[in-house]
């Protein structure tokens, strides 16, 4: 997991988001700038346009509006390719 996790961050803050390194588990909350739509909007548009699913930061907490949660205990190719669409998504949608 150490070596997925550590592609992801490096992937996510290439692209300008603020991830923090989890402490445990197999979760990331990635932290997006402003964006032209909303949170729930676009987990939507990661599904349907990035093939990426993703859950909202804020069923985790009212401070993560900016962030979805993303688990990574999948195989390494699929969750940097995936990181890789979610850091075009937040480019295409940037405000």
């Amino acid at each position: 997991h150490e070596a997925i996790r550590d592609a992801l961050l490096a992937v996510f803050r290439s692209g300008g988001l603020q991830t923090t390194k989890p402490q445990a588990g197999s979760y990331l909350f990635p932290e997006f700038p402003p964006l032209t739509v909303d949170g729930a909007s676009f987990v939507r548009l990661l599904r349907h346009q990035a093939g990426v699913t993703v859950t909202p930061g804020t069923e985790f907490g009212p401070g993560l509006n900016q962030s979805i949660r993303l688990n990574f205990s999948q195989n390494q190719t699929a969750a940097v390719a995936a990181a890789q669409r979610i850091v075009r998504m937040v480019e295409i949608y940037r405000a």
